[in-house]
């Protein structure tokens, strides 16, 4: 990792991330899911500590990526933007949520804040829409249904319309599978 970091512009490459500089130690400062990460030379760390693989499996791509600017609409499907199984997607990621739409629903106000996520209005009359600012240029837009007589609980995860020309396929699916980490993290601590 320090070999990619080693010959990155941190300036320049601030203003195109939506990062902030910092030239005092040469490093970036990033936002993702509601943490912030310190990006220098060495390489990537989160409160202090060396950030998870995972973490920085993301970032990495986000620093390498080419887009300029965050298109959220019209949301997209995983499908749409990658070849990876949405079997697989659904599995790792809506699957695991849906087993606590009505508690997050419950907790959205409070939970919502922790992972830089707001209300949105819903694009399929679901119970919950909400969208959250991921990385500073990509988005999600998750919809949450609740358990009723006819359906059991729905969670779709939808992505910025161009988040693909900001992390490939499976760092997009990857960054999902961060999303559903934290906030079910969050769910057992507040």
């Amino acid at each position: 990792m320090k070999k990619a970091l080693e010959h990155i512009s941190f300036p320049a490459l601030a203003e195109r991330i939506n990062a902030l500089y910092n030239d005092v130690d040469d490093a970036l400062l990033l936002a993702m899911l509601g943490q912030e990460y310190v990006i220098n030379r060495t390489g990537i760390t989160l409160r202090g500590q060396k950030a998870p693989d995972t973490h920085e499996a993301v970032i990495l791509d986000y620093l390498s990526s080419t887009g300029n600017e965050c298109i959220e609409l019209p949301w997209r499907a995983l499908k749409e933007l990658t070849d990876l199984s949405v079997t697989d997607f659904h599995k790792r990621v809506e699957l695991p949520l849906m087993q606590h739409v009505s508690e997050i629903i419950g907790r959205a106000n409070t939970l919502l804040p922790l992972f830089d996520g707001f209300l949105s209005p819903s694009i399929i009359g679901s119970d919950l829409a909400i969208t959250v600012r991921a990385l500073p240029k990509v988005t999600l837009h998750v919809e949450m249904s609740r358990e009723d007589k006819e359906f059991p609980p729905e969670v779709w995860v939808l992505f910025s319309n161009n988040a693909d020309q900001f992390l490939r396929g499976e760092k997009l699916q990857l960054l999902a599978e961060l999303f559903k980490d934290r906030l079910l993290s969050l769910l057992r601590i507040y």
